[in-house]
């Protein structure tokens, strides 16, 4: 009888084994290797339910501190919204949080991946343009990412102070000054910080409005 049930108990073991096996691995979702997804029935998920805890994780990541936590949040989040544009090919939205993930993560060509295919169904959404430009702006690529934020302010999106301070730097560092002003004072009018107006009056002695250089400056790309 002890025989019997040692086998039984090696049986059962070896089904657990393997059905935990099966289930998708983290380091899979890392790689952006949904093969391992194709045996899944996306139809019978609820992706409503999933949306939800995805987007508390995604949060969550932005409002914690704690470094093991936020691996954890955007872990989870990662897969959830994969597993969301698994059951929906056309979710706007779980691409472009995707991307923002990866990004974080600092996987480039993925994140870039799922803004391209983000912007592929809209490329208006103030969204992933604002969250492409974030992502050119980390990179230090300006260009490209006023480009992006353009699109993203004129569709309404993140008019904060952040926002127009952001792109008052960009556009300080490309040397269009009139537009940095711009943007500083907007900003300033949004929060009156000391640096910010200190900033102001040191263009405002450059008189840049009133120079050569800028009249020859504009219209040009």
């Amino acid at each position: 009888m002890t025989i019997y049930k040692k086998i039984i108990t090696a049986v059962l073991l070896f089904l657990l084994f393997n059905t935990f096996t099966f289930l998708p691995s983290q380091a899979s979702m890392m790689d952006g290797n949904g093969d391992v997804y194709k045996t899944l029935n996306y139809s019978a998920l609820n992706s409503k339910k999933i949306r939800e805890e995805a987007q508390k994780d995604f949060f969550l990541y932005f409002r914690t501190s704690d470094i093991v936590l936020k691996e954890k949040y955007l872990n989870t989040a990662m897969q959830k919204y994969y597993i969301l544009t698994q059951i929906n090919p056309s979710d706007i939205d779980a691409y472009i949080k995707l991307g923002k993930i990866y990004d974080e993560k600092n996987i480039s060509e993925l994140a870039r991946n799922c803004f391209y295919k983000a912007l592929n169904i809209n490329k208006q959404t103030a969204m992933a343009n604002f969250y492409f430009g974030d992502y050119y702006y980390k990179r230090n690529d300006y260009k490209k990412a006023l480009y992006y934020y353009k699109i993203a302010y004129n569709n309404g999106a993140a008019k904060t102070y952040d926002f127009n301070l952001k792109l008052a730097i960009i556009y300080e560092k490309l040397a269009d000054l009139s537009n940095a002003k711009k943007f500083y004072e907007i900003s300033y009018n949004m929060k009156a910080d000391n640096k910010i107006g200190e900033k102001i009056q040191s263009l405002n002695e450059l008189n840049y409005d009133k120079s050569d250089y800028y009249h020859n400056y504009q219209g040009v790309e």
